[in-house]
C-alpha cells in the first residue's frame, strides 16, 4: 500500500472480496457498474479464470474507499491489456468515485500515477466510454480524449404526447401512427415490462432474433456466456426487465431494459421479422418511451451506437471519452500504430487503394 498526499493507494486482487467492495454504498456510478450487474458479471464471467484486480484510493488512515477501479487483465491481439469488466456487455465504463473524493488536478495526477505505477504487468491500460459528467468524477477528464463511441438519451421533460409532438422526427411518428392502428386492427397490441423466470422464454427470443441478425459476426462462444449473463440479470430482477410488445400474446418486438434511479437504459433491442412490414422494432423504442414517462423517469437512453433509428426519436448524442495509457513498450507502439490507422485509411482512400486492400484482407466482397 502506497501513500501520498494524505491518501493511501493499494491495488486488491482477491477475487473473494472483490464483489463485496464494489457493491459498497455510496458510490457514483453507471448501471453497468452497480452491485446487481457486478454481482452477475462476475458470478458468470470470472469463473473462466479471469485475471482481476481493483485499484483503490482511500484518505490516509485506512478510511472508507473513495475511488474504486475494477480491471481485468486480457489478451488482445497479443497485447495484454487491463480494462474494465465488460466482454461485450457493457456500454459505460467507469470507477466508482465517492462525492467526498474531490482532490485537485495536480494531487490526482500524482495519486493516478501512483496507482498505474502499482497496477499488474500489462502493455495497456484502457478505458473505454466514459460518459462526459463521470470522467469529471473520476478526476480524470484531462488525461482522456473523444472515444469513437457516443451515447444517445432522450430527456423526458413532458407527457409522452408532447414529447412526440417536440422530439420525433415527424415522419417517423406519423408512420409510427400508422402501423400501430394497422396492428391493432389484426388483435390486442400490449406492451410491458416483466422480470424474473418467467422473462426467459421472451429474453431468448430476443437474443435468437440479434443473433441471426448479426450471423455473421458472431462468436458462438461469446453468444453463449452473455446469454447467461442475461439470464442471470433478468432472473435477480432489481436491474434488468424484459420489455414486451406483444399481439395477442405473440412476442412482436422486444428489449431489455435497465431501470435505476431515474433512468432506463435499453439494450438487446430486437424484434420478429415476420412482422417486419409493420416496424416492430420502432414501435417497442416508441411504447418504451410511452412506459418510461408513465413511469416517472426523466431519461430514456438508448446508450452507444449511432443507428439512424436513434436520430428518428429525437435523441441528444453525448460524445464519449476514453484512455489508451501504455504500460510498456510494446503498448506504447501498439497504440502508435491505432493511432497511425485513421490517417492510412485516408491517403489509401485518396489513392483510390482502400477499396483493394480491404477485399484483400477479407473485409469486402470482390468486384465482379
Amino acid at each position: 500500500m502506497g501513500g501520498l498526499s494524505g491518501y493511501e493507494i493499494a491495488i486488491l486482487s482477491d477475487i473473494s472480496t472483490i464483489p463485496a467492495l464494489l457493491a459498497t454504498p455510496g458510490f457514483a456510478r453507471t448501471p453497468f457498474q452497480s452491485p446487481g450487474w457486478l454481482d452477475a458479471w462476475f458470478a458468470v464471467f470470472q469463473p473462466s479464470g479471469m485475471d482481476c484486480c481493483v485499484g483503490v484510493i482511500r484518505k490516509a488512515g485506512g478510511g472508507q474507499p473513495l475511488f474504486l477501479l475494477p480491471l481485468v487483465r486480457e489478451r488482445c491481439h497479443g497485447m495484454t491489456v487491463l480494462t474494465l469488466p465488460d466482454r461485450g456487455v457493457s456500454d459505460y465504463h467507469s470507477a466508482l468515485v465517492s462525492p467526498e473524493f474531490a482532490p485537485d488536478e495536480e494531487t490526482m495526477n500524482r495519486l493516478w500515477g501512483a496507482l498505474v505505477a502499482m497496477l499488474p504487468a500489462a502493455d495497456i491500460l484502457s478505458i473505454e466510454r466514459v460518459l462526459p459528467d463521470i470522467a469529471a468524477g473520476m478526476r480524470i477528464a484531462h488525461l482522456m480524449r473523444p472515444s469513437r463511441s457516443s451515447a444517445h438519451a432522450l430527456p423526458i421533460d413532458a407527457d409522452f404526447a408532447t414529447l412526440r409532438d417536440r422530439r420525433f422526427d415527424p415522419s417517423t411518428a406519423r408512420r409510427l401512427v400508422k402501423n400501430r392502428r394497422k396492428l391493432e386492427h389484426k388483435g390486442r397490441l400490449t406492451f410491458d415490462f416483466i422480470a424474473g423466470p418467467e422473462a426467459f422464454a421472451d429474453l431468448d427470443s430476443l437474443l435468437d432474433w440479434r443473433r441471426q441478425r448479426f450471423q455473421d459476426v458472431n462468436d458462438d462462444k461469446q453468444t453463449a456466456i452473455q446469454r447467461l449473463f442475461y439470464r442471470r440479470l433478468v432472473e435477480e430482477g432489481s436491474l434488468a426487465k424484459v420489455g414486451r410488445l406483444r399481439l395477442d400474446g405473440e412476442l412482436l418486438a422486444g428489449c431489455l431494459g435497465l431501470i435505476e434511479g431515474e433512468r432506463i437504459l435499453v439494450l438487446v433491442l430486437a424484434y420478429n421479422t415476420r412482422f417486419a412490414n409493420w416496424a416492430p422494432g420502432l414501435l417497442m423504442v416508441e411504447s418504451c418511451i410511452a412506459a418510461a414517462a408513465a413511469m416517472g423517469l426523466t431519461v430514456f437512453d438508448l446508450t452507444i451506437g449511432d443507428e439512424s433509428y436513434k436520430e428518428m426519436f429525437g435523441t441528444d448524442s453525448i460524445a464519449l471519452l476514453e484512455l489508451r495509457q501504455p504500460l510498456t513498450l510494446r503498448g506504447r507502439l501498439a497504440l502508435a500504430l491505432l493511432d497511425l490507422k485513421p490517417q492510412v485509411k485516408r491517403i489509401l482512400e485518396r489513392l483510390g487503394l482502400f477499396g483493394l486492400v480491404q477485399r484483400l484482407r477479407g473485409k469486402a466482397a470482390p468486384k465482379s
